[in-house]
């Protein structure tokens, strides 16, 4: 039962995980044998669910494989709250399977309704944040909260780093408030390494994580201050919300608060000190900053999500409070909680219903990646533009020239990633012709692109030592022998000209010197392939 989907707006970021398949498939490790934006669990996961579904949509796919490392953290969660209180389980839970399993972000790049692509790994560091906090809010302190926290903690470290610092920050306050022994501190702690030492024994694995999220860091320093306005700005709504309800809180628990900080000066027991931090009041906040500092990087995708069972934590308690206080208290929960829900549904609800009216992807030749459609308009757009882009070269090379894109949101317009699927079933095509007319087989593929699923289309290799979803401006930076070595080895590349992009063009730029002697084949007007100087063509 192949699903078609409408097309989002930056859905190419979906083709990442077709090329990180790829290379797991043929003994490539992530972080060792080729740079990713994102921990190494994100590819594996897809990689294991692709080949138990080898025709399901990519999307789905990679949206749901981030089942595999929450879903059973989440169901040790929900067994122990039903225990105690089955309403609360569902609580829990039914938000949970509402973010895991809809495609769809919180922040909308356009119009007319489709699938998110793009910000995958920002859901699942979401989802995984949420199991974290739903475990160190609910379930009683003991081995099993521990054992629960580390392997959250593993899973966010495995999968994006900032997830697992936002994560630290929640657990270290958990330790402070009294929720954990240090003996389970210890517990936990000794459980990360183990997994961590034994994945670096796989070679090297997690020290190569680590020098690579150091060189991402060194690429994007720079944009910390404007990320933070970027999220206050985007999100001003639920951080509001929140920061209104936690001084409501406090004001109403100060009294409490400064006897038990005296108690615990008179009697210093540690459960007197972490009583003074056991508060509602600064869980939520705890757990606002940690989703404020995981939006600087992750932003619009289903963030502040991890709130709720704080806030249901607190809702819980609300009984003892006045009418008036707590009609207060419930309006800024609704005001917190509510927006990012409703943008999820709302979004997935949408495609949903447009679907059945969308017509699929004119491509025979791209395997999983044709199961997606768009409107009928713009699908005559798009099989158009390929002949006016190759009809008008030099206009686009101008505008790369001077850092703009042929239109101010290029990679969000549905016509254009829908245009790419059609260019690369054109492309696959034209290097099979090649192929079969020369004698010849390609066993290596790259193209100089933001992404390259183009060996997963044809079942071949893919360079080593190189970055996954190449991007000049953020993730690729200049030229290492390591990454010449591996494009001089690769037989042929791939070199797409509609349209010229400032893009393509610095990619062009920083891997010019590797490829400065190789042949070059015009496959059509939007396509070029250049090829090693050593292969021998049949038609040469």
């Amino acid at each position: 039962m192949p699903l078609i989907l409408p097309i989002g707006p930056m859905y190419w970021d979906t083709y990442i995980y077709l090329d990180a398949a790829q290379r797991i498939k043929l003994g490539q490790i992530p972080a060792v044998d080729f740079h990713a934006p994102v921990g190494a669990l994100e590819y594996y996961q897809f990689y294991w669910l692709q080949r138990l579904f080898p025709g399901g949509q990519p999307t789905l796919l990679a949206q749901w494989s981030g089942l595999i490392s929450a879903a059973p953290l989440m169901a040790v969660i929900i067994a122990d709250i039903d225990r105690r209180s089955r309403k609360i389980a569902f609580a829990i839970l039914v938000p949970f399977l509402i973010f895991a399993l809809c495609p769809i972000n919180t922040q909308s790049f356009h119009s007319y309704p489709g699938v998110n692509g793009f910000g995958i790994y920002n859901r699942h560091t979401s989802v995984l944040l949420y199991v974290l906090t739903s475990a160190l809010v609910f379930l009683p302190s003991g081995r099993k909260l521990a054992v629960v926290a580390a392997l959250a903690m593993l899973a966010l470290f495995l999968t994006k780093i900032t997830g697992f610092f936002a994560g630290g920050l929640i657990g270290l306050f958990a330790i402070l408030a009294g929720r954990f022994m240090w003996r389970h501190v210890l517990l936990a702690a000794c459980f990360f390494a183990l997994v961590l030492l034994g994945l670096e024994l796989n070679h090297g694995m997690i020290s190569a994580y680590l020098k690579s999220i150091a060189a991402l860091i060194g690429m994007n320093e720079g944009l910390l201050l404007s990320r933070f306005l970027t999220v206050f700005s985007i999100k001003l709504d639920v951080i509001l919300a929140a920061g209104a309800l936690i001084l409501l809180l406090f004001w109403l628990d100060r009294g409490t608060l400064l006897k038990n900080l005296n108690s615990s000066r008179q009697s210093e027991t540690s459960k007197g000190f972490a009583s003074g931090f056991d508060r509602d009041w600064l869980w939520i906040g705890v757990v606002l900053v940690a989703g404020i500092f995981l939006e600087t990087q992750n932003t619009g995708s289903q963030e502040f999500i991890f709130l709720w069972p704080v806030l249901l934590a607190m809702l819980l308690k609300t009984s003892v409070l006045t009418e008036k206080h707590r009609l207060i208290v419930y309006c800024l929960v609704a005001f917190t909680a509510i927006p990012t829900v409703t943008k999820v549904l709302h979004g997935t609800l949408r495609f949903i219903a447009v679907a059945p009216t969308y017509v699929a992807a004119p491509v025979t030749d791209v395997k999983t990646m044709a199961l997606v459609s768009t409107r009928r308009d713009l699908m005559d757009r798009a099989e158009l533009l390929e002949l006016h882009y190759a009809q008008n070269p030099g206009a686009y090379r101008q505008l790369a020239q001077q850092d703009q894109l042929p239109s101010w949101q290029l990679y969000s317009e549905l016509d254009y990633q829908m245009y790419w699927v059609i260019s690369a079933d054109r492309v696959v095509k034209a290097v099979k012709q090649f192929e079969s007319e020369n004698g010849v087989r390609l066993n290596t593929l790259m193209t100089l692109d933001f992404v390259n699923p183009f060996p997963w289309i044809l079942d071949r290799d893919a360079p080593r030592n190189i970055q996954i979803g190449a991007d000049p401006f953020r993730t690729v930076g200049s030229l290492t022998a390591g990454e010449e070595a591996s494009f001089r080895a690769t037989d042929g590349v791939l070199r797409p000209s509609c349209p010229t992009t400032s893009a393509r063009l610095s990619l062009q730029r920083i891997y010019e010197k590797a490829l400065s002697d190789r042949k070059v084949v015009k496959l059509d007007d939007c396509w070029d392939l250049l090829i090693r100087s050593d292969i021998k063509l049949a038609r040469q």
